[in-house]
């Protein structure tokens, strides 16, 4: 891999290519059971970038890695020239599972886009990244690393160590500012509820620490917000998880995800069970009556969770996010495509075409934030679906 990526850097002198219309792929790949996924940071110090690249990857072979790796940059999400990125510094740490990419590099003010190509078991892929702060969130100018396990996605869970650096400062006495915000923010409403939609979510500071360089997440279930200049927006976010996350375990939890495909008056009832154990298992057998079909049930549903959470969470569960509700209740989207400010799911069904639009809105805390735009006439399709759950007709 890391001779690939030698070979790919010395061939970086020639400037101008065709570019790629995003706008044009089917990025469905980065949700489902793909055997590659890919997480990002990304830094801005005024024209310096710095990029890290974290691959998950589900090898064949032990030998088996990226090739064919590029970056590049691009004013448009659908330009049609973009340039080639030549790195003034690139390192690499291979795994058996989780491959990082860590580059430094300079690019134009007016590109909007970063464009990562590469090849994996044989298969093509493309992953753009929003560079212009327009079209997200200020760009922190810190970096984080962690001694988190390799897992198939970017978490963080109590007790991991996290360390901090400026990327334009490399002192030892750098002073940090994290405030801490507790994990209890609600789930989505569902995509036919026009009225009434939630707006912003209030955010209640649980307390703030400061701290040099490094720092370990005492707390689960609690957002860290980690500054060094506190009159400014710009920070990088960390969700702390329980040990298990991305599943869930406790029937807490388990009762909890349930809200998508329960009544109210199921959901309330769950909740104020003296035995919630026996609640839930009650709410599943009392709609499925095959014991059988009850349990794969279950473990389909559990296991949509557990992928909705490792794929979106943010600043919340992504069990919680627009596109976590759509993805367990609908499934991993057929057909995703990607424009300025939105991002497309569409569904074949006997109904005909499906299709969930999510409006990528300014958070201070991710740079992917993606709100749900909500239609009455979603509403026969996705009691359709809940149905299916609730019967164990899938």
């Amino acid at each position: 891999m890391t001779r690939t990526l030698i070979f790919f850097f010395l061939l970086v002198i020639s400037s101008n290519l065709l570019a790629h219309d995003l706008t044009k792929e089917n990025f469905n790949y980065l949700y489902n059971h793909d055997p590659v996924k890919i997480n990002y940071q990304i830094a801005k110090q005024d024209s310096l970038y710095k990029l890290i690249l974290t691959f998950h990857l589900v090898k064949v072979l032990p030998s088996d890695s990226l090739v064919g790796f590029e970056l590049s940059e691009q004013r448009k999400i659908n330009s049609i020239r973009e340039d080639l990125i030549k790195p003034i510094s690139v390192k690499v740490d291979s795994g058996f599972i989780k491959n990082v990419i860590e580059l430094d590099f300079y690019a134009s003010n007016e590109s909007n886009y970063l464009v990562v190509r590469f090849s994996f078991l044989g298969k093509p892929y493309l992953y753009g990244i929003p560079i212009n702060e327009s079209l997200a969130f200020p760009l922190s100018n810190i970096i984080y690393g962690s001694d988190a396990e390799a897992m198939f996605y970017n978490g963080h869970k109590k007790l991991d160590s996290v360390w901090f650096e400026d990327i334009d400062d490399d002192s030892e006495n750098e002073q940090f500012y994290a405030y801490l915000y507790k994990e209890d923010f609600p789930a989505a409403i569902p995509p036919m509820v026009v009225d009434g939609a939630q707006g912003g979510e209030l955010l209640e500071i649980k307390r703030m620490i400061s701290f040099q360089r490094g720092m370990m997440l005492n707390e689960s279930d609690y957002l860290y917000f980690v500054q060094k200049d506190t009159a400014s927006d710009k920070g990088v976010s960390i969700l702390s998880h329980k040990e298990h996350y991305p599943r869930t375990k406790k029937v807490e939890e388990l009762i909890e995800t349930l809200k998508y495909i329960c009544t109210g008056d199921e959901f309330k009832e769950l909740n104020e069970s003296e035995d919630k154990k026996l609640a839930f298992n009650n709410f599943w057998l009392n709609h499925i009556n095959d014991k059988k079909r009850a349990s794969e049930t279950i473990k389909k549903y559990f296991r949509s969770v557990k992928f909705a959470n490792a794929l979106f969470s943010d600043y919340k569960n992504g069990w919680k996010t627009d596109r976590g509700m759509i993805y367990i209740v609908f499934g991993p989207p057929e057909e995703v495509t990607k424009k300025e400010e939105v991002e497309i799911w569409k569904y074949k069904t006997f109904d005909g075409d499906l299709k969930f639009t999510f409006a990528k809105t300014r958070n201070l805390f991710v740079q992917h934030h993606y709100s749900l735009i909500r239609e009455k006439s979603l509403n026969k399709a996705w009691f359709k679906a809940v149905q299916k759950w609730r019967t164990g007709d899938l």
